[in-house]
């Protein structure tokens, strides 16, 4: 059965490790819908994937780049995956000459479960 549980992966905002005094372009998060692959489940596959996105003046995300490997070779293509073709971003608080923009996540999967 390779049905996608979406529960157990979970979505980790990275804080610009530079502060900066005015406001900047800084997304959040809206929809994170993320499928953690069974067999990764079943064999007790683990870890954070952290990705570069860009996103387009829509909240979409236009490219992904795998910065940090969960270790996993399947975690991180579902992880790439289900950022470029699932989640959403608020970019309320950006101005359109900052987009698209670059933002850093991290993609949480952890296997309570078994």
């Amino acid at each position: 059965m390779n049905a996608p549980l979406t529960i157990l992966a979970t979505a980790i905002a990275v804080l610009p490790t530079l502060a900066v005094a005015d406001t900047t372009c800084q997304p959040r998060i809206l929809e994170s819908r993320t499928t953690f692959p069974m067999r990764s489940q079943l064999r007790g596959q683990e870890g954070i994937v952290y990705i570069d996105v860009q996103i387009d003046s829509n909240g979409r995300a236009t490219r992904t780049e795998l910065q940090h490997s969960s270790g996993y070779r399947l975690l991180d293509r579902a992880a790439l995956e289900s950022v470029r073709n699932h989640w959403t971003f608020d970019i309320s608080n950006c101005v359109r000459k900052d987009l698209p923009a670059t933002h850093r996540i991290g993609v949480d999967f952890r296997n309570g479960e078994y």
